[in-house]
C-alpha cells in the first residue's frame, strides 16, 4: 500500500495543469550556449528537450511563474488533504545532484543560523548528515510544494505521446483556419516567444528559435520572413496555454555570440528540377537519414503552379520510439514568375509501422511509397506572399530542417 507521499506524487503527476505545464516548459526552449539548437535525434522537442527547471530559479526572487500557479495550486490542495511529512518531501526534492540549488534559493535559514549559511550553505549539512530541515529553516510549505512540482516536471514524470496530445488540449481562441493557425498583424517578436494582441505568446513546441547572427534578438526563421518578405501574410499557432500577460513573461534566453551554421541556399536551377511530378531522394552513407522532394504540377485559377515539398527521413534503424515526427515543408512555385507564394511548415507524424515501410522505399514489395502522407498532419507556421524569391524559400527550408538534413538539402542541387 502507498503512503500518503507517494499518493500525493501520483495525484500531481496526474492534473491536467501538470500536463500543461509541463508542455509550457517544452515549448520554452531554452537553446544552449550559442542560441543554436543541434537536433541530431528525431522527436526531440517533443520528448527529449532537457526543461531545466532549474533556471526558474536563477532569477530575481522567488516568486511562482504565473504558468505553474495553478499546478501548484492544486498540488498544495492535494498536500494539504493528505498526511504529509514534509522531511520526507523536501529530502525527495533536495538531495539529488542538481536541484539541491532550488533548495538553497527558497530555504530560508533560522535567525539563528543565518551567520552560519553565509559561510557555507546549510543545505548542504542538511542532506549530507540526514538532519532536519525544519530544526535550520523556516519552511515556506507553498515554496516547497512548487519545489516538488518543478522537480517532477525536471524528472520527466509526464510525456507527451503524440500530436493528438497536444491538438486535444490546444485552446485556439483567435480566429483560425482549418489548420489552426492564425493571421499575425503587428506583433513584437522576442527570442522565446512573442506579444500580440496584448499578450505574450511562446513559439509552438516545433518552431526552432534558433538565432541567426551575433546577438540577434529574435529567431532566424522569422528575422528571414521581416526582412525579406516585410509585407507577407504571416499566420502561426496562438494557444492560449502558451500565453501569459506581458508582465508576467519569463524568459530563459541568454546573451549568446555563435551564429546560425546551416546552410543557405540561392537555387537559381531549380527550373531544371521542374518537369512533371517527380520524386527525388537523397541519402547519406553515413547517418543512412534521407530527405525527400516531391514536385507535383498543379493549376489554380488558371495559372499553372508546382507543388514542391521537403521532408526529412530520419535512419529507422535510429528510433525507439512508438510514433515518429518529421519537419515538413511544403510550398507553391509558379515557374512563370520564378517565385514562391506560398510556403507553410508542418509535423508529419507516422506510427512506427508504416514509416519503417516508408523509409525502406520498396513500394513493389511493401504497397508503400516514400511520398505516402502522414497519419497526422500539424501545421506550424504558414507565409504568402506575391513574390517569395527561391533564395527565401531555401533559406526557409534549410532552418526548418533538423541539422543532419541540411547537406542532403544542398546536395540535391549540386553535381
Amino acid at each position: 500500500m502507498k503512503n500518503d507521499f507517494d499518493v500525493l506524487v501520483d495525484k500531481i503527476i496526474g492534473l491536467d495543469t501538470f500536463w500543461k505545464a509541463n508542455y509550457y516548459m517544452l515549448s520554452m526552449k531554452k537553446q544552449p550556449h550559442g542560441g543554436v539548437a543541434h537536433i541530431n535525434y528525431p522527436n526531440y522537442y517533443f520528448k527529449y528537450h532537457p526543461k531545466q527547471m532549474i533556471r526558474l530559479f536563477m532569477r530575481d526572487g522567488n516568486d511562482i511563474p504565473y504558468f505553474l500557479e495553478k499546478v501548484t495550486d492544486e498540488a498544495f490542495a492535494l498536500y494539504s488533504s493528505l498526511n504529509i511529512d514534509i522531511e520526507e518531501l523536501l529530502m525527495f526534492c533536495f538531495d539529488n545532484n542538481s536541484f539541491w540549488y532550488v533548495g538553497m534559493k527558497i530555504l530560508q535559514p533560522k535567525t539563528e543560523y543565518i551567520e552560519e549559511n553565509k559561510k557555507c550553505p546549510l543545505i548542504f549539512k542538511v542532506i549530507s548528515s540526514k538532519l532536519s530541515f525544519e530544526k535550520y529553516f523556516d519552511i515556506n510549505e507553498k515554496k516547497a510544494i512548487y519545489a516538488l512540482v518543478c522537480f517532477l516536471l525536471d524528472g520527466d514524470m509526464v510525456e507527451i505521446r503524440d500530436l493528438k496530445d497536444i491538438e486535444v488540449r490546444e485552446d485556439l481562441s483567435f480566429t483560425h483556419n482549418k489548420y489552426g493557425l492564425s493571421l499575425i498583424k503587428n506583433a513584437k517578436f522576442m527570442r522565446q516567444g512573442f506579444i500580440y494582441d496584448s499578450k505574450y505568446y511562446l513559439y509552438n513546441i516545433f518552431f526552432d528559435t534558433s538565432i541567426g547572427l551575433p546577438m540577434d534578438e529574435i529567431p532566424f526563421t522569422i528575422k528571414v520572413i521581416n526582412d525579406e518578405i516585410p509585407n507577407c501574410k504571416f499566420a502561426m499557432r496562438l494557444d492560449e496555454n502558451l500565453a501569459t500577460m506581458p508582465d508576467k513573461m519569463i524568459s530563459t534566453a541568454s546573451t549568446d555570440f555563435q551564429v546560425y551554421r546551416g546552410i543557405l541556399l540561392d537555387f537559381a536551377d531549380i527550373d531544371k528540377l521542374i518537369s512533371n511530378k517527380e520524386v527525388i531522394v537523397h541519402f547519406c552513407p553515413e547517418t543512412f537519414h534521407k530527405i525527400v522532394m516531391i514536385i507535383k504540377p498543379d493549376i489554380e485559377d488558371g495559372e499553372r503552379f508546382y507543388h514542391i515539398e521537403v521532408e526529412e527521413l530520419w535512419n529507422k534503424d535510429i528510433i525507439k520510439d512508438k510514433i515518429v515526427l518529421t519537419n515538413f515543408i511544403h510550398a507553391k512555385y509558379y515557374p512563370n514568375v520564378k517565385s514562391f507564394k506560398h510556403i507553410d511548415f508542418s509535423v508529419n507524424q507516422y506510427s512506427m509501422e508504416i514509416y519503417a515501410l516508408k523509409y525502406a522505399d520498396i513500394v513493389n514489395i511493401t504497397g508503400v511509397p516514400i511520398d505516402k502522407y502522414c497519419t497526422t498532419h500539424y501545421k506550424v507556421w504558414c507565409v504568402e506572399d506575391e513574390t517569395i524569391s527561391i533564395s527565401t524559400w531555401s533559406k526557409l527550408v534549410s532552418l526548418t530542417l533538423d541539422e543532419p538534413f541540411r547537406k542532403l538539402f544542398f546536395d540535391m542541387f549540386t553535381e
